[in-house]
């Protein structure tokens, strides 16, 4: 019988004052050197647990994973007997643990049909091996995809039926994170071909769902280099300046598509909350998704991209010659391992022009809020565990809120 809460079931935007107070205490914090070694509660000892995490919130979960385990008795976040990987983090060599990283909608409808995590494809070695992979906790990208897989009856938008399932938990629902918005653009200082790998190529084969283990969203590696020529002029760093900047002709702005990623959402409200005519069909159309911004010319004004992930790229590859400003996620430019270039095995900032975009520029949108839930039907104790790391640990925890903090929450 599937676990559900008995406790009120939230609204969306539930815990923003929380991650607030908590992002005001940690906000200076940098990146823990060691991860606290707590004694683990006995209730859940030893108890085994698979982690699936939306891409761009990835990074930041891997780094806190030791603190994760330390907190509520999991076994350390590990390769699984059969060393299975998954999802697009999980290529061998660089990163087999249990915490499985794949971009949220995508993970959101394999926990809703037959497995649940079943991108399972024997003939691909950068998919998985041996079978499907149950996951215990869903750390997503919004709430609209933890809510897909938490039942109606318990105040979700999941119906069962035929090969979908409701296994969200409602009770551990929680808001996890609160993501941060930035005007991206090229440095002069890392154009050309000497400057890493080309970010507009991707991998042959492809990793699974086109994305490499370290998120850039391209199969290739987390490069600086750009393509693009920086701003004439300079890059504007207020919302207001980008949307006048827009006005000149034959300048253009990648943001991620509103209409799946919170990301876009909040960027398309920053845009016309400040004065940015947004027409996506029909005569005066300045919106336009991926390539086919590429041949409207001049007419585009926007590029929507897939994801979050993938704006930084239209950005550096210089798609159609002209995607100069992108809107990107903090967490996307902030504490980037960087596995090419004269960056290679170090840990920074992206060195091209970036510049945090005050929130209350979407203030009509709100928080870029981030949720996670536990799964219930996987391995015995996980589900408790995790709803307890959520509404007893998460938000007064020094490691986890530093770390978050240090990639741009």
């Amino acid at each position: 019988m599937q676990r559900q809460s008995r406790r009120t079931w939230s609204a969306p935007n539930s815990g923003r004052a929380t991650l607030r107070r908590v992002r005001n205490v940690f906000a200076a914090g940098a990146l823990a050197t060691a991860l606290i070694t707590a004694a683990a509660p006995t209730a859940f000892a030893s108890t085994d647990s698979q982690v699936g995490v939306a891409n761009n919130m990835y990074p930041a979960l891997k780094d806190m994973k030791g603190q994760i385990a330390s907190l509520e008795g999991f076994t350390p976040f590990t390769a699984n007997a059969a060393s299975q990987v998954g999802g697009f983090w999980n290529k061998p060599a660089i990163d087999t643990s249990t915490m499985r990283g794949i971009t949220s909608g995508n993970l959101r409808q394999q926990l809703k049909s037959a497995g649940p995590y079943t991108t399972c494809n024997p003939s691909s070695s950068n998919n998985c091996v041996d079978g499907p992979l149950h996951i215990d906790a869903f750390l997503s990208a919004d709430a609209a995809n933890v809510d897909a897989v938490i039942p109606t009856a318990y105040g979700g938008t999941c119906t069962a039926s035929g090969s979908v399932q409701c296994n969200g938990d409602a009770n551990t629902r929680h808001a996890v994170a609160i993501g941060r918005l930035a005007i991206y653009s090229c440095s002069g200082s890392w154009a050309g071909s000497t400057k890493g790998d080309d970010p507009s190529n991707a991998a042959t084969p492809p990793l699974a769902l086109g994305a490499d283990a370290n998120g850039s969203g391209n199969g290739k590696a987390q490069s600086p280099r750009c393509d693009a020529s920086p701003v004439s002029g300079g890059a504007p760093t207020t919302i207001s300046a980008v949307v006048s900047w827009l006005g000149t002709s034959g300048n253009r702005i990648a943001v991620a598509d509103p209409a799946s990623a919170p990301f876009g959402a909040a960027s398309k409200q920053a845009l016309t909350q400040n004065g940015f005519s947004w027409v996506d069909s029909g005569a005066g159309q300045n919106v336009f998704r991926g390539s086919a911004c590429d041949s409207a010319g001049t007419a585009c004004k926007v590029r929507l991209e897939s994801g979050i992930s993938q704006v930084r790229g239209a950005v550096t590859a210089n798609a159609g010659g002209n995607t100069q400003l992108g809107l990107v996620a903090k967490s996307n430019v902030a504490n980037v391992s960087w596995t090419s270039s004269s960056l290679n095995n170090t840990t920074s900032n992206d060195p091209n022009t970036w510049t945090e975009v005050n929130p209350s520029a979407y203030s009509g949108y709100g928080d870029i809020q981030q949720f996670g839930v536990a799964l219930t039907g996987g391995n015995t104790g996980a589900a408790a565990a995790w709803d307890d790391l959520f509404n007893s640990q998460w938000d007064s925890d020094t490691t986890i809120q530093t770390i978050l903090s240090s990639y741009g929450y």
